[in-house]
């Protein structure tokens, strides 16, 4: 998963847009990267890094919440019975 809007405006990237040092997440620009520091990105840094870089933890989390909701519905389907995911 390729991750093409800026992290703290949402803003469409180029594709040498500058980023994150450790963890790769990407800005359309410096100061939307200050910003973003200051709203949080500070805490969120080591776990996104810990958890293969930027594309690799978006792509994780959105795996999460599908099988999430995969689940829900097969749980709905076979009430009652084991469900197989």
């Amino acid at each position: 998963m390729i991750l093409t809007t800026c992290a703290a405006c949402a803003a469409p990237l180029a594709h040498n847009a500058p980023r994150c040092v450790r963890c790769h997440v990407r800005y359309c620009d410096a100061t939307c990267q200050h910003d973003h520091w200051r709203r949080g990105h500070k805490q969120m840094c080591k776990k996104i890094h810990r958890g293969g870089n930027a594309e690799q933890y978006h792509a994780d989390k959105k795996y999460k919440e599908a099988v999430a909701v995969a689940v829900e519905a097969c749980a709905e389907d076979t009430k009652g019975q084991t469900c197989y995911i």
